[in-house]
């Protein structure tokens, strides 16, 4: 069987298995929780002519929604409020839903500027969990608010998380940084994180879409174009590694060492970053840099050297497909097809376990979990497929600062 009849046939499989599933609503943001799995069910409804994945994908959203009317308070992205918000702009933006009234109120947007603001305080830029993740909820609503009022209130939101980065840069001869709290197992650093989950890819990576709106070019662009040159400067020197950065420097590994083949840390969120950055500076040699930084990577093939563990799209075999069929989309070069299907079809063999969904379960060796999610989980495992397979463009990987 080819890979696309191979590709077909798992996402089937992986629609049958969340149409019956039961979805636990511990955890509701658009990443690690229920909202991320109604985005499967609409694109999926979409892609295969099938009314029951979008009722399905609304039941799911309307149960979301009233788990905050109830009390659900967790504000993050990833798990919680702003992610779940995130994603019914997405839907609403994309036309799978049409709402009669605006359900998300000011109260919601104080309560998350709130906690964004508190983050700040505790120098908490995460994307996933921390700052910026309340920052890309509010520029959602910002692209797609048609009130004067409300697109201004978001304005001043956006800007206290600019002057936030603009007061916190660090000065270098190669260019401005943000330090972070770096946490490996129980140790905890001060260093510099480079990666698109956690770390100063993201930094970049939001500057650049604020970037392209006159309301925040003044404050971004001065920041933006001196952030990619260091995240450039931390590139490996020595031919012995295999990536082209670490995950993070500190001062007790100054040395760097290879970094995962992932999404989340390493080159491949650099690059997409710094492309983007590049994009919007109209700068062709960050853009060269940033493919030839993609290209490079497309010659680690070995799952064991590139730390694969899994399927999902945080750091498992599907994410990379994902990212190198984006990357093909957008240069044409390719190498990045060729690179999207090896990693497909490493992902399907991936397909083995009897007790997971659709034959995956996500972690590693010691720790093997079903998870229906969108990062880490089958949600966004069959997401990566649709995207591959549809032959109309999906805006959902937005909420991993790719598309």
């Amino acid at each position: 069987m080819d890979l696309k009849n191979r590709l077909k046939d798992k996402l089937e499989e992986i629609a049958e298995v969340l149409i019956h599933h039961d979805h636990n609503y511990d955890t509701i943001g658009v990443l690690g929780g229920s909202s991320g799995v109604a985005l499967f069910h609409f694109y999926y409804a979409k892609f295969a002519n099938d009314d029951t994945h979008a009722d399905k994908g609304a039941e799911i959203i309307a149960k979301t929604f009233d788990c905050i009317q109830e009390g659900f308070s967790y504000p993050t992205f990833c798990d919680g409020i702003a992610g779940a918000c995130w994603a019914l702009e997405l839907l609403t933006e994309e036309q799978f839903i049409e709402l009669e009234e605006d359900i998300i109120t000011l109260e919601l947007d104080d309560y998350l500027l709130k906690k964004m603001n508190e983050d700040l305080l505790k120098g908490n830029y995460d994307f996933l969990h921390g700052a910026i993740g309340y920052g890309y909820y509010f520029l959602k609503r910002y692209q797609n608010t048609n009130s004067d009022v409300s697109k201004k209130r978001y304005k001043t939101y956006i800007n206290q998380l600019i002057t936030y980065f603009a007061a916190t840069a660090i000065q270098s001869d190669t260019g401005i940084w943000w330090q972070s709290e770096i946490r490996v197992g129980e140790q905890k650093f001060t260093g510099y994180n480079l990666g698109l989950s956690h770390g100063v890819a993201s930094i970049i990576n939001f500057l650049s879409r604020l970037a392209v709106y006159p309301d925040f070019s003044e404050h971004t662009l001065p920041l933006l174009k001196p952030a990619t040159h260091h995240i450039l400067s931390c590139r490996h020197t020595k031919p012995e590694f295999t990536s082209s950065f670490p995950n993070w420097i500190t001062e007790e590994d100054p040395n760097g060492y290879n970094s995962r083949l992932a999404w989340c840390y390493g080159d491949l969120g650099i690059g997409i970053s710094v492309l983007r950055a590049g994009e919007v500076l109209g700068n062709k040699e960050l853009i060269a840099e940033a493919i030839g930084i993609l290209k490079r990577s497309t010659q680690r093939r070995d799952i064991t050297e590139a730390g694969l563990k899994d399927a999902g799209l945080c750091h498992g075999a599907f994410g990379l497909m994902h990212i190198y069929h984006y990357v093909f989309k957008n240069t044409g070069d390719p190498v990045f097809k060729e690179t999207a299907e090896h990693w497909a079809t490493a992902a399907l063999d991936m397909a083995i376990h009897s007790d997971g969904y659709a034959g995956y379960l996500f972690g590693h060796d010691d720790s093997w979990e079903q998870h229906d999610c969108l990062l880490d989980g089958i949600a966004g495992v069959g997401l990566g497929i649709l995207s591959l397979l549809a032959d109309f463009d999906t805006k959902w990987d937005e909420v991993l600062m790719i598309g």
